[in-house]
This record gives C-alpha cells, structure tokens and sequence, in this order.
C-alpha cells in the first residue's frame, strides 16, 4: 500500500464529516446514534470537533478513553453546531500536522468511523468507497498477521491478502467488502454479524481468525448500512 501521511487522512477525514454534517437537520442532529449507544449525532460531533481543540490545547490526560470523550461532550454542550462545525474547520490542519508529528494515526480513523456512525443513525448511508476506507481496510489487515491459523482474505477490488500461519496450519478464507472490514474491526457489528461474512474453509480457524477479530465492541445489536 502507498503510504499517506497522517495529515493528508485527517484532512480527507474532517473535510468528508463537515461537508455531511452541514446537510443534518435539527431533528437529525438530536437522533440517537446505534454505534455510539450513549450518544447523539450532536453529541458525536462534540466528540469530533473536541479531538483536535484538546489536542492543540494540550488536554490529553486520559486519551483516547471513555472520560476523556465523554469531558468533549459536556464541554461542548452549550455551543451551537455552527460554532462546533466553524471551531473544527479553523483547527484541523494544524492539529493534522502535530498528527504526523508524533506519528499518531488513528485520529483520522475516528473521525470518518463517527461519519459513518451519524449516516447509520440518520438513515442516509453512502461515501462506502472512500480512500479513507481504502487505506484503514489494509491497516485493519495489519492486526490478524499474527493469527495462529492461515487466513486469506479477498477485498471486494479482488485483491488478496494471506495472512497468519504458514506452516501447514488449518485456514479458512474470507471474501469481505473493504467497508465491512473498516466497520466491523472497529465494533460496528455484532459477533453474529461477522460469522456471517464469506467465510469458507476450517471451522476452527474461522474460529480462530474471529476471537481476535474485533479492536472494540463487538456491538451489542446488529448494524446495517
């Protein structure tokens, strides 16, 4: 895969969420979001647009967990979407460089997950094919190399990716868009949900390749989009 600064993500990122989130209404902005069950789409994008004030503020005792987001979403509960949305745009870049700076890549992640988490809640699905989600579904590959099972698993473009155990081991392949690898590795499925993907091969390595299959959740209801 080329390598994309952390910059040049983030930017895509928030520049994909604001150019959506200007589109919300006021009664979408209150919908309650599946993805992020104690949260509203408003109180996402408090979480979105307090990630890089806390940043360049230097806010960042207890990063990246559940206090630390849910201090954004208070702090943040008496301005208004404009000013959220108008505090992000004046920031981003700057906070985007101190990404590359320290080599932290995950904000960019976060933020284009969150899109998608307020397009589930609202009912308007799309922007699927992002080279966000390009870039995240082969880092997502990245964490089931170390399986002790042989996985391979083909993207929805018909690339191949084998992954894990080499050396005679039982293996199980998997056929799974690069949008359901980005959502479900993030918790954005059920465990269900995931066993029900195109897998063939190895009960116990499919198995296998599931118990170290989810970075959060998994979700505790299933998800569609």
């Amino acid at each position: 895969m080329s390598e994309r600064s952390h910059s040049i993500r983030y930017t895509e990122a928030v520049e994909s969420f604001v150019e959506f989130a200007r589109t919300l209404t006021d009664d979408e902005w209150a919908t309650h979001v599946p993805c992020t069950p104690l949260w509203t789409a408003r109180d996402v994008l408090s979480h979105v647009s307090g990630l890089p004030d806390d940043g360049i503020a230097g806010r960042m005792e207890g990063a990246p967990g559940e206090a630390w987001t849910q201090s954004q979403v208070e702090r943040n509960a008496e301005l208004t979407v404009d000013e959220l949305l108008t505090r992000l745009t004046s920031q981003y870049e700057m906070f985007g460089g101190v990404l590359d700076q320290i080599g932290e890549g995950r904000p960019p992640l976060d933020c284009h997950s969150h899109e998608h988490d307020v397009r589930q809640a609202v009912g308007r699905p799309g922007n699927q094919d992002s080279a966000i989600i390009d870039d995240a579904s082969k880092l997502m590959l990245l964490g089931l190399a170390d399986l002790p099972v042989g996985l391979t698993v083909t993207f929805d473009d018909r690339s191949e990716h084998v992954l894990g155990a080499t050396d005679g081991a039982s293996s199980a392949t998997l056929s799974v868009s690069k949008f359901d690898m980005f959502r479900s590795r993030l918790g954005r499925r059920t465990r269900d949900q995931v066993r029900a993907f195109d897998w063939s091969g190895d009960d116990d390595a499919v198995e296998s390749a599931m118990a170290g299959w989810f970075m959060f959740g998994p979700s505790e209801i299933a998800i569609a989009e």
